[in-house]
Formats: structure tokens, C-alpha cells, sequence
């Protein structure tokens, strides 16, 4: 903690940069950071936003936790001006630094993806299911009054991104969501989870489950062009609940982006590891269960079929499934 202080003292102005299109647990980890900053070293800061926010449930918590964002592209980044990247890394596709710009402190729970020793702070464990659980410790032992909004931020942080501590979740993401359950507001806790959504939302899925396609042990959905970015997540969780496979893989078009989530039950895989393969190094990052990346397109619709392709046929290879002989899920 003293050294996280020391690296962002001073006049300059502080900018916590989640990865683009944040989900609860990039969220949930900036509002913290940004509280702890502001308490302890009587640091303002902004928190940056790439891309959008898609998702209803990461809209509600935006709105209902006052999560003050300020978009990317407003936001000059001076020689002068102190980066805080929250649950990404410099170098990564994922986020909008510029590829310039050296941060000053680097906390997240991906392994590490390149050499950081020029970084004034730095924590990095892959060992845990959600960077909020590592905030959860800062605030824990900093001694402040653990403030409602941040409480429930990272209690459903950590929530969304270990699936209710069921994937991917340690000791320590079990005694942070036990320390910070208390002193969540419950109700508002219940708007987020349950926030409403559009009619479009419903025929995505209905999309998504009549383009799906099980090769043996594994289902593959391409959803076309998608609302949002996180749209491509939520498909993949969905269609892993498949009881007949071991892996899922769904693939959307956003803004000349093609996004690709993989899903697997396989605790002993390496899914980010995987995904980096099928997709390049610094397209692709995660975890043993759970990963995603992007890939750039720039031509048109036959274009980004074939890319579409080429993934579905790498992974297969990557994990040792025919492609011959699938079958539609509906």
C-alpha cells in the first residue's frame, strides 16, 4: 500500500484506465482505486472510458454506484500525467493506451504479458479469480471506512467475474466477498443484478442458439454483428451450460472488431493460452477457464467470414476436435 501511495503522489494529474469496454470487475477495481487514492493520498482522479458500456447489468452498476466515467478520447495524456491501469496491461489490445505512454502503476489478476520492471508499481496475481478481490485486500488493510457504494461494487465484481465464486475462485476471493457482503447495499445490489433489458437482448440469443453449432465437444456460435461487445461473453457463459460439451466459443462483429469469448469446464486448460494461439499474442488474453480477444477487420462482409472461419478451425486444431461430422444445436 505505502508503495502504491509514493508512485502516485505528486501534482500531476491521475488517470485509472480500465480495459475497454469494462466489465463489473474493471469497474468495481477503478471506483476503488479511485476511493483509496483519494482518502489516503488526497488524490483526485478520473476514471477513463474506452469503448462503450453494453451491458445492462454493467450500466445499472455504472448508474446505481454513481461511477463517474470520463471517455477516452477527452482525455490528453500529457508526458506529465499518471496512469493507472486496472485489470489490463500495457500492450494489450484490450485498453486505449496509447502505445507510448508508460503507466505508473499496473494491478490485475491476468498473467503477466510483458516486462514490467520500468513500472514504478506493480502487482500482478494471476492466482486470483477477480482484480477486485486484490482492491478488496488494499481496502481492507488500509483501515478506512469501507464506503457502501465501493462494498457493493466489488462484492459484485468479483461475483460477476468468478460466476458467483464458482469458476475460478481462490481463498482469497471467498474472504473478500465474506468481508465486503456487510457492508453491500443489498437493494441496490438487486437492481444491478436484475437490470432490465432490451427486446433486442432476446433476439440476440435467439440468434446466437439458432447459428450454434456443436463440433463433438465443442460449441461454436457466430452472432454476426452485435449491440455491444460484452454481447460475445454472455453467449459463450450461456451456451457452455450445454451439458454435451467441454468448450464454447462465440464470435461477434463490433465496429470492425471481430470479438471472440472462450468458455471450457476443462479446469486443467489454459484458456487465454489457447486463445492467444488461434488469435495472436496481443490479441487475446485470460485465464484457464475464460478468455477473450479481438481481431481488426477492415474489408468486407466475405472478409470477415473468412476470419470467422479460420478461428473456428484453429481452435479446433488447438484442442484436438475434428471439424468433420457437426451438428446443429436447434
Amino acid at each position: 500500500m505505502v508503495s502504491l501511495l509514493a508512485a502516485v503522489e505528486g501534482p500531476q494529474p491521475l488517470v485509472i484506465l480500465p480495459h475497454d469496454n469494462p466489465d463489473p470487475d474493471a469497474l468495481a477495481s477503478a471506483a476503488a482505486l479511485q476511493y483509496i487514492v483519494r482518502e489516503l493520498a488526497e488524490k483526485d482522479s478520473m476514471i477513463a472510458l474506452g469503448g462503450i458500456i453494453g451491458r445492462a447489468e454493467n450500466r445499472a452498476m455504472v448508474k446505481y454506484l454513481n461511477i463517474n466515467l470520463v471517455p477516452v478520447k477527452e482525455i490528453e495524456f500529457g508526458p506529465e500525467t499518471k496512469i493507472a491501469l486496472v485489470d489490463t496491461q500495457p500492450g494489450r489490445s484490450n485498453n486505449s493506451l496509447p502505445p507510448d505512454v508508460r503507466p505508473t502503476v499496473v494491478i490485475d489478476h491476468h498473467p503477466a504479458y510483458v516486462q514490467t520492471e520500468s513500472i514504478p508499481f506493480v502487482d500482478l496475481r494471476d492466482q486470483y479469480g477477480a482484480t477486485s478481490t486484490i482492491l478488496t485486500e488494499y481496502l481492507r488493510d488500509s483501515h478506512l471506512t469501507v464506503e457502501s457504494k465501493i462494498a457493493t461494487a466489488l462484492f459484485y465484481g468479483i461475483a460477476a467475474e468468478t460466476q458467483d465464486l464458482g469458476r475460478e475462485s481462490t481463498p482469497a476471493d471467498f474472504a473478500a466477498s465474506h468481508f465486503l457482503y456487510p457492508y453491500a447495499n443489498k437493494r441496490r445490489l438487486g437492481k444491478i443484478e436484475n437490470a432490465r433489458v432490451p427486446r433486442e437482448y432476446f433476439r440476440t440469443f435467439r440468434d446466437a442458439i439458432e447459428e450454434a453449432v456443436v463440433y463433438d465437444k465443442v460449441v461454436i456460435s457466430d452472432l454476426g454483428d452485435v449491440l455491444y461487445p460484452d454481447m460475445v461473453a454472455e453467449v459463450a457463459d450461456f451456451l457452455l451450460r450445454l451439458d454435451e460439451v467441454e468448450w464454447a466459443l462465440a464470435m461477434g462483429c463490433y465496429k470492425k472488431n471481430l470479438h471472440v469469448s472462450l468458455r471450457t469446464t476443462d479446469r486443467e486448460a489454459n484458456a487465454g493460452e489457447i486463445l492467444q494461439k488461434v488469435l495472436g499474442s496481443r490479441s487475446a488474453g485470460g485465464h484457464d477457464m475464460i478468455a477473450g480477444g479481438k481481431i481488426r477487420i477492415d474489408g468486407n462482409g466475405l472478409e470477415r467470414e473468412k476470419i470467422a472461419v479460420r478461428v473456428k478451425d484453429r481452435l479446433l486444431r488447438r484442442i484436438g476436435v475434428e471439424a468433420a461430422n457437426p451438428w446443429d444445436l436447434v
